[in-house]
C-alpha cells in the first residue's frame, strides 16, 4: 500500500487511477469465473506488484476449470480493450489510456511465467495433457529467462532514461516471488 500511495503521488499524468481500474476489473474477472465453475475464493492479497487470489480448499476446481479461471482475469482485460478503444471518440483521451493499460496488463498477464495467469494456465494445461514432474521444472526454467529478460530490458529503460520503475521492480518481484512462495509453502507443511 506504501509503495502504491508513492506512486500515486508521483504519478503526474494520472496514469494510477486508471491502472488501478484496470487491476480491479482484471481481478473481477478472475472472481466472476471462479465462482461461475463452483470454486469460491479464500483469500485476496494485495501487492504493490497486483494481487493474488486464493482458492477455497472446501470448493477445488479442477485442472480445466482452473484453466478458464487463470485466463478470465486477461480475457476481461483483452476484450475491454478494443470495446474502449472504439468508443474513445466519445469519451476522450483518458478512454485510449485505460484501453492501452487493458491491453498490456491482458498481453503481460499471458507470459507463461510461473507468478502470471499465463504460467497458471499453462500449468492447468500441462496436468490436463498429463504432464509430469518435468513439467513444473520447465515452467520454472521459462519463468527465470523471461523474468531475467524483463528485468534486464527494465534496467536499461531505466539507464536510458525512462523514469517509470513499474517494469524492473515487476520483474524482480517475478525473480524473487518463486523460491519466497516456495519456501513459505515448505513451512506451512
Amino acid at each position: 500500500m506504501l509503495l502504491t500511495a508513492a506512486l500515486y503521488y508521483l504519478d503526474s499524468s494520472g496514469v494510477v487511477p486508471w491502472a488501478l481500474a484496470v487491476c480491479t476489473l482484471h481481478e473481477l474477472g478472475h472472481v466472476a469465473a471462479i465462482r461461475l465453475l463452483g470454486g469460491r475464493v479464500s483469500m485476496l492479497r494485495l501487492t504493490c506488484v497486483g494481487a493474488e487470489l486464493r482458492l477455497s480448499a472446501r470448493y477445488p476446481l479442477g485442472a480445466g476449470r482452473q484453466l478458464l479461471a487463470a485466463l478470465a482475469g486477461p480475457a476481461v482485460n483483452l476484450l475491454l480493450a478494443p470495446a474502449v478503444a472504439g468508443a474513445a471518440a466519445r469519451w476522450g483521451e483518458g478512454a485510449f489510456l485505460f484501453a492501452g493499460l487493458n491491453l498490456a496488463l491482458g498481453a503481460f498477464n499471458l507470459l507463461p511465467v510461473a507468478q502470471l495467469d499465463g504460467g497458471r494456465a499453462l500449468c492447468a494445461l500441462l496436468a490436463l495433457l498429463g504432464a509430469g514432474e518435468w513439467a513444473e521444472t520447465a515452467l520454472r526454467v521459462v519463468s527465470l529467462v523471461l523474468a531475467g529478460g524483463l528485468a534486464a530490458g527494465g534496467c536499461l529503460l531505466f539507464l536510458r532514461g525512462a523514469v517509470n520503475v513499474t517494469l524492473p521492480l515487476t520483474a524482480i518481484w517475478l525473480l524473487t516471488a518463486s523460491p519466497v512462495e516456495k519456501a513459505r509453502l515448505a513451512l506451512e507443511e
